[in-house]
């Protein structure tokens, strides 16, 4: 009896340590509508978004993404970057049960990935609704659910000369030790540099050729925003600030 007990104990104890995994999705409203240039086939938009360990707890964080298999051009590829990686377009989660790959996203408590959903269209104006689901790893077979979040995608095709002037643009050199540039371009007049959580870490005035200096922030990922004279966001993308210094 003494042993049933304590077997239902440690039972409950177990069960309440998984309830208390949490994660939160950002931005809580996963609706994108993209432009590409839809005669370049190596166009990507990119559907941003993160995950947030709220738990008090590490935890190993599997993806898996399902694309419906009605309703979506079957010419469209997709592909998750995550903080360890960007999969190729034939990889559907970061942990296979029983094969490969197998990198679980590991997440201290209050830690946060990137799950970027790049869509390479193929010529292809259109709209999907692909699903990722999100998993605790707990053994190699095992996991524990913790929700699924469903991306509502819409490309189109670029419609005037500033959309492809706005697609060329990049920041370099990425990775950069806190000095970067951004391509030469005249629409965009202001720089403001995100950490994941959508703190804002710096802002700056832009002239083209100007370097801009997050070398005081902490290595990571962070989006720089490009904003026209009217404040409007041209485009953002993501640059990792990697101390090089032994």
């Amino acid at each position: 009896m003494k042993r049933l007990l304590l077997s239902i104990c440690i039972c409950c104890m177990s069960l309440g340590l998984f309830s208390q995994i949490q994660i939160e999705i950002l931005p809580t409203d996963l609706q994108y509508t993209l432009q590409a240039d839809l005669s370049d086939e190596y166009s990507e938009p990119i559907a941003h978004s993160w995950v947030i360990n709220k738990s008090n707890q590490a935890i190993k964080l599997r993806w898996l993404i399902e694309v419906p298999s009605t309703g979506c051009s079957s010419e469209w590829k997709y592909k998750i970057c995550d903080k360890n990686a960007c999969y190729a377009s034939n990889v559907t989660s970061n942990v296979v049960v029983g094969g490969q790959p197998n990198v679980p996203v590991l997440l201290a408590p209050g830690d946060t990935t990137i799950i970027d959903l790049h869509i390479n269209p193929r010529f292809v104006a259109g709209c999907c609704s692909p699903t990722i689901h999100f998993s605790e790893v707990t053994d190699a077979n095992n996991q524990i659910d913790l929700g699924s979040a469903t991306y509502e995608v819409c490309i189109s095709n670029l419609s005037s000369v500033n959309e492809k002037q706005v697609l060329a643009i990049r920041a370099y050199p990425n990775p950069s030790t806190g000095l970067f540039s951004i391509t030469e371009n005249p629409l965009v007049k202001k720089i403001v540099v995100f950490n994941l959580l959508g703190r804002q870490v710096r802002s700056f005035e832009h002239t083209n050729g100007k370097r801009y200096d997050i070398s005081g922030a902490p290595d990571g990922l962070y989006l720089v925003s490009m904003q026209d004279a009217n404040g409007e966001v041209l485009k953002t993308v993501r640059i990792t600030k990697q101390d090089l210094r032994p």
